[in-house]
C-alpha cells in the first residue's frame, strides 16, 4: 500500500529513523519512495503500526503525487479538504480544482472524510487514514504530570526514541535512568513491558506517580547502573549529561564508561541521548553506532539521539 506520512516537527531525519524502527521492529516490508518535508512517501504491507510514532502527525492513503493539480475522479461522502502548504502555491485554487474532481456533498464542520493535501516541490494528496491527535501527547508533557523537573522530556521524543530500537509491542525495555518516567510511559503505552530504575529514591517515586496517572505500573527500583541485571530487548535511556542532572558528583564521562559496559552484559540494542562526540566514543567501545540524530536545543547545547548495537 503507498501511504503519505506527515512529519510532526522539523527533524526529518529523525523521524525517518522512527519510521524505519517501527517498521523493523514489527518485522514489516517497506520501501522509502520520496521525502518533501512535511511528507513521507511510503509503500508498506500495512499502516497499522505506524499509529504508534511520535514523530507523525497523520497518515493517509495515497491518490495523487504531481506538479499539477489532478482530476480525481472520485465519489465522496461528507468530506472536506484540507491543505498544507510552502512556497507559491495557492491554497484557494488547490482547493476549487481539486473540488471538480469529487462527487459528494462537502462538510467543512464534521467531514467523514479528508482529504489531505501537502504541496512543497510537488502536490501530495491522500484519504486520511488517522490522526495521531496532539492532545493525547500534550497530556503527557511535564507541565500536565502530577510530579516533573525541567528534564522531563517531550513525549514524542521520547516515543521516539523507544521506537527507535526496532522492537515489537510486545518487547522488554529497560530505562535504567528513569528520571520523571516519560520513556516507561510511551513504552507502556505502546504495550510493552517496562522496567526503571534509577539512583535517586525520589526519581522513582516520580516516575511510580507519573506512571499511575495513566493506568500503568512498572518494576521501579533505585540502583546504580552497574547494579541493573537481567536480560532486555532494548535499553531506552536519557542519562545526566549536565550541571542540572545528578550524577552525585561522579565525572559525567566515567559513568557513561560504565553504563555502557553494564548495558552491553544485558542488551544487544540501546538507544540513548548524549551530550557529545567524546560520549558518543565511548558507547562506540562497547557497541556499534547505528543513527545518530544530533537535536540543537541552544547555543551551547546539541542532544544527539544515538542507536546503538552490540558489536
Amino acid at each position: 500500500m503507498r501511504i503519505i506520512a506527515e512529519i510532526w516537527g522539523e527533524h526529518i531525519e529523525f523521524a525517518l529513523g522512527e519510521i524505519r524502527g517501527i517498521l523493523e521492529g514489527e518485522g514489516q516490508r517497506y520501501r522509502i519512495l520520496d521525502v518533501d518535508y512535511p511528507v513521507v512517501i511510503l509503500d508498506v504491507e500495512n499502516t497499522g503500526p505506524l499509529a504508534r510514532a511520535g514523530l507523525l502527525r497523520r497518515v493517509s492513503t495515497h491518490l495523487y503525487s504531481g506538479k499539477n493539480i489532478p482530476n480525481l475522479g472520485i465519489n465522496l461522502h461528507e468530506y472536506a479538504i484540507r491543505v498544507r502548504k510552502r512556497g507559491e502555491w495557492s491554497e484557494r485554487e488547490i482547493v476549487r480544482e481539486l473540488a471538480r474532481g469529487i462527487k459528494g456533498n462537502v462538510n467543512l464542520d464534521n467531514p467523514k472524510t479528508i482529504v489531505r493535501v501537502y504541496a512543497g516541490k510537488r502536490l501530495y494528496v491522500g484519504h486520511e487514514i488517522y490522526d495521531l491527535l496532539e492532545q493525547s501527547f500534550e497530556e503527557r508533557r511535564a507541565k500536565n504530570l502530577p510530579v516533573s523537573y525541567p528534564i522531563t522530556m517531550h513525549p514524542r521524543l521520547a516515543r521516539a526514541m523507544v521506537n527507535l530500537a526496532r522492537v515489537p509491542r510486545s518487547a522488554r525495555i529497560l530505562d535504567p535512568f528513569c528520571g520523571t518516567g516519560s520513556i516507561l510511559i510511551e513504552g507502556g503505552l505502546m504495550g510493552m513491558h517496562i522496567q526503571g530504575s534509577d539512583i535517586d529514591e525520589r526519581m522513582i517515586e516520580t516516575s511510580r506517580i507519573n506512571l499511575k496517572k495513566f493506568g500503568m505500573s512498572a518494576v521501579l527500583e533505585v540502583k546504580d547502573v552497574e547494579e541493573i541485571n537481567g536480560e532486555y530487548d532494548a535499553i531506552v535511556t536519557d542519562p545526566p549529561y549536565g550541571r542540572s542532572s545528578s550524577t552525585r558528583g561522579e565525572e559525567i564521562y566515567r559513568l557513561y564508561k560504565r553504563a555502557f559496559r553494564k548495558f552491553s552484559e544485558v542488551t544487544d540494542n540501546v538507544v540513548i541521548v548524549l551530550p557529545d562526540k567524546k560520549s558518543i566514543d565511548i558507547g562506540k567501545e562497547y557497541f556499534t553506532l547505528i543513527e545518530e540524530y544530533p537535536i540543537r536545543v541552544h547555543k551551547s547545547l546539541t542532544r544527539h539521539y544515538c542507536f546503538f548495537k552490540i558489536k
